[in-house]
């Protein structure tokens, strides 16, 4: 399985499901998931950029293959993937529990 098959498995598709359940909830937050998918990328494309082909790096058999600032965008994605999931997540059980 390559690296985006993955992000669109267990990522891009549990996003979805988590705002076809509460739209309007995810909708009002919109801004606030905006900020951690923000801060995400501003902490991690620093530590990124040194720790590639450094300490570890992507095989190219998985990769797409385009790169920004020397990382795939695979682990771009993932950064945004992983920001909107969680957060998306965190405000669908926050919500239920006010419920």
């Amino acid at each position: 399985m390559n690296y985006a098959r993955l992000l669109l498995n267990f990522g891009t598709i549990p996003i979805l499901l988590l705002w076809l359940a509460r739209p309007k909830l995810l909708r009002r937050h919109i801004g606030s998931l905006g900020v951690i998918v923000a801060l995400i990328l501003a902490a991690s494309i620093p530590w990124e950029m040194v720790a590639i082909d450094h300490i570890w790096y992507y095989s190219p058999d998985i990769l797409l293959g385009p790169r920004f600032l020397n990382l795939p965008v695979e682990e771009l994605a993932f950064y945004v993937i992983d920001g909107l999931l969680v957060g998306s997540l965190a405000l669908v059980l926050k919500g239920r529990s006010r419920s």
